[in-house]
């Protein structure tokens, strides 16, 4: 069966002179409007020593700007207005994003880039925040579920960018200087370099009008670089990290697709029929059948150069290996043929989930401006779901014919664990 969208959204992109990019969706029948704009940078653009730079400036920039001095003067415009406001730094975008009633967005677009071009960066605000950054990544450090996430990372990617937290270290927060920062977004925060993206009810004549306005001298800079990534896996690998917990969190993990290999789809439905929803084979099997875990879910993580296929379950700590081993057990099931009858589940799955998203002004916006910062194209909706519905069983199999392999097992345990050896047995270690 072949799902589409019944009416398509259009995307409108400009390009100014500066190269900076907006992009626009006009939805009349909302009472909304979501900005977001994309900056092309995040942790792995990193040295170690500056690790962590990039989310420490996402924090800043809500600190004041000239004509903003006091923090409450940019988080009070958007919500005394009932809207929001907030910000997120992964490993290849940084997002700073308001979702704001359609009366409100003239002042609310005006706020964002005033926030990333005229932040003022004050030494009082810089350690106050280095301490809120500090507590942040002890905050997350203690919460297993987390902590097991970045374990399964340094595992993917040893020595490489990828595999340290989004937020840093200890030690290179504690000593990241206000010039570094400074550095980091002369060399980044430029407009060929950033994607605006708006939603909702608005008009792009007048949108496009008061961009060039607030950014048309904005100065064009040198442009980005970033650390490619390049190590081959060639043995399965297990970590253990003991804690005193209730429960005990697991994640099983393997090298994946980058965002621009052919076959990234075939992985993304092996993830969907393996892993997601409650008609998934994990759900089916680890929790519904055996009662093994509350949560199980499997995810893929698509990155310019490399990616990765990830299990999480949060298990009883008395029955971590029979969980495992079944875990286990349906990863290398799906080297086997796939039913078409659960293949067309999982595209019916995916579609319906895009579309009920794509009402909301908030997803729109983000669909636009990830792929453009990311791909330097938009996809439409029915874009994707055509992909989606042209995956085979047979690439499916393929895939995990490809990825799916002993030798590029990555294990990572936190709780009350001490069994290495038979863990070890599981993954043939």
């Amino acid at each position: 069966m072949t799902t589409t969208a019944d009416t398509p959204q259009v995307f409108n992109k400009t390009t100014l002179p500066n190269g900076l990019r907006v992009l626009t969706c006009e939805m009349p029948h909302t009472r909304s409007v979501s900005i977001s704009i994309f900056v092309g940078v995040g942790s792995r653009y990193e040295s170690d020593e500056e690790a962590g730079v990039s989310h420490f400036i996402e924090h800043l920039v809500f600190k004041g700007t000239e004509i903003r001095p006091d923090p409450v003067q940019i988080s009070g415009l958007i919500e005394g207005h009932g809207g929001v406001l907030n910000a997120s730094t992964e490993q290849e975008l940084t997002v700073y994003w308001c979702k704001v009633a359609e009366s409100h967005f003239s002042e609310s677009l005006e706020l964002l880039i005033d926030m990333l071009r005229n932040s003022l960066f004050e030494d009082d605000s810089i350690e106050k925040e280095r301490m809120v950054v500090l507590e942040e990544l002890a905050m997350i450090n203690d919460q297993p579920a987390a902590r097991v996430d970045t374990l399964i990372d340094e595992m993917i990617w040893p020595n490489h960018p990828l595999g340290r937290d989004i937020g840093g270290t200890k030690e290179s927060v504690s000593s990241i200087s206000r010039d570094a920062m400074l550095r980091h977004m002369n060399a980044y925060y430029s407009p060929a370099n950033t994607v605006i993206s708006i939603a909702g009810s608005i008009s792009t004549e007048e949108v496009l009008d008061q961009v060039n306005e607030l950014c048309g001298d904005w100065p064009e800079s040198e442009g980005n670089d970033w650390s490619p990534f390049t190590h081959e896996q060639s043995e399965s690998q297990l970590r253990l990290e003991y804690r005193n917990t209730e429960q005990l969190h697991l994640s099983i993990a393997l090298p994946g697709l980058d965002l621009h290999d052919p076959g990234r789809y075939a992985l993304d439905m092996l993830s969907v029929m393996l892993g997601e929803g409650m008609s998934s084979r994990l759900f089916v099997e680890v929790r519904e059948k055996r009662g093994l875990a509350y949560d199980v879910h499997s995810g893929v993580s698509h990155f310019q150069d490399t990616g990765a296929f990830a299990i999480i379950a949060g298990v009883d700590t008395k029955r971590v290996y029979e969980a495992s081993a079944t875990i286990l057990e349906q990863v290398g099931a799906m080297r086997k043929p796939v039913p078409a009858a659960e293949l067309d589940r999982a595209r019916q799955l995916v579609a319906g989930r895009i579309m009920l998203r794509m009402e909301d002004t908030r997803a729109v916006s983000g669909w636009m401006g990830s792929q453009e910062a990311l791909l330097g194209r938009v996809l439409t909706v029915d874009d994707v779901v055509y992909n989606i519905n042209q995956v085979t069983g047979d690439e499916v199999c393929q895939v995990a014919d490809d990825l799916l392999s002993t030798e590029k097992l990555n294990m990572a345990l936190v709780g009350p664990c001490r069994g290495r050896k038979r863990l070890e047995r599981l993954l043939h270690l």
